[in-house]
């Protein structure tokens, strides 16, 4: 079965990044609020909230499991970063408001050092933007990320089930090798990790089923596993309390790119006055990179159509030949020859 095909005649070669990342905090997502003493735990004025974006490509050297290269440490390529808000009482995306400000260094980090909250806002979604560049096509990419910040009555006894997943979400090119997902359960503002049991669940035909073995505070995904998408959950329950707390969905992602096929000629693309020899070699790139360079891990097999676009044989009379170079003289050119060159 063929993977990809190719020809010297026309060739249009357009590689995008797939940006991957998320909002660390030095606080949990939950603020515990006490009615009696009208108290905030944390307090963010005396104790900012510190929001650091983090951004990776994802399936090349600067993904976190290749190299555990942050480009939000460094700002490269990074064109612009913007914060914005959204509460639970405001539509759309709004400014910040005071006491909110985003750092002037890379990583743009946001701090909340005023109190977000009152009787009418109980969440607030920080949203940060980054436009980066890529390198290889000089595209301006926009990559949005948001964490909500919620307010917790203390004595109403919620509780969240929450996951998380490092390196982040997506797959590009089976990199990272894997992702772990974390499942965490927290009562107000406190994180809860006794006397739990955990069930891991995934999206088959729109029914949740249980993932045989998964049953630990963690799960690790591997890109075999996702088909494009694959949505997770997890069931956590108190084995002394008796209550049991569901997820809301973690998708993750599976991007792969094409492999482009180049082909480049010695002897360039005409032949003149029945003189001329070439070596035609085909190139793959995938990800903005070359791969199989050696010519080992495909089946490179060569055919030759003339100027109508009908298949021909070559000089020798063969319909086709293998191998990731090949040779053409001017016996394989009638006027105008174009070579095709199938990947599999």
């Amino acid at each position: 079965m063929a993977v990809s095909v190719g020809q010297i005649t026309i060739m249009d070669f357009n590689d995008g990044v797939t940006l991957t990342g998320y909002i660390s905090g030095n606080h949990t997502k939950n603020v515990r609020y006490d009615g009696n003493n009208e108290s905030y735990t944390p307090n963010f004025v005396s104790t900012p909230l510190v929001l650091t974006p983090s951004l990776f490509v994802a399936g090349s050297g600067t993904d976190i499991m290749a190299s555990g290269t942050d480009i939000m440490a460094s700002g490269t390529n990074v064109q612009a970063v913007a914060w914005k808000r959204k509460a639970n009482n405001q539509t759309g995306e709004n400014n910040l408001s005071a006491g909110e400000s985003m750092g002037a260094a890379f990583p743009k980090a946001l701090t909340v050092s005023s109190q977000p909250f009152s009787a009418a806002v109980f969440s607030v979604e920080y949203i940060c933007t980054i436009v980066y560049r890529d390198p290889a096509t000089g595209l301006d990419l926009t990559y949005k990320n948001s964490v909500t910040i919620q307010k917790v009555t203390e004595g109403n006894n919620i509780a969240i089930a929450e996951i998380t997943a490092d390196p982040g979400l997506a797959f590009k090119n089976a990199l990272p090798a894997s992702i772990t997902l974390g499942a965490h359960l927290y009562r107000g503002a406190a994180k809860d990790t006794t006397n739990l049991t955990y069930v891991w669940e995934r999206l088959v035909a729109g029914i949740w089923t249980a993932i045989g073995g998964a049953t630990g505070a963690t799960h690790v995904v591997t890109p075999s596993m996702v088909a494009s998408l694959q949505q997770f959950r997890v069931k956590i329950s108190d084995t002394v309390a008796g209550d049991s707390y569901t997820s809301d969905p973690a998708t993750v992602l599976d991007f792969n790119d094409p492999i482009q096929v180049v082909i480049e000629s010695t002897g360039g693309e005409v032949f003149k006055n029945g003189i001329g020899t070439s070596t035609l070699k085909a190139k793959l790139f995938q990800n903005g990179g070359e791969v199989d360079s050696g010519g080992t891990a495909y089946t490179y097999t060569w055919t030759v159509l003339n100027k109508d676009g009908s298949t021909r044989s070559f000089a020798d009379a063969t319909a086709s030949k293998t191998g990731k170079s090949i040779p053409v003289g001017t016996g394989d050119v009638d006027v105008k020859s174009t070579f095709v060159c199938t990947v599999s």
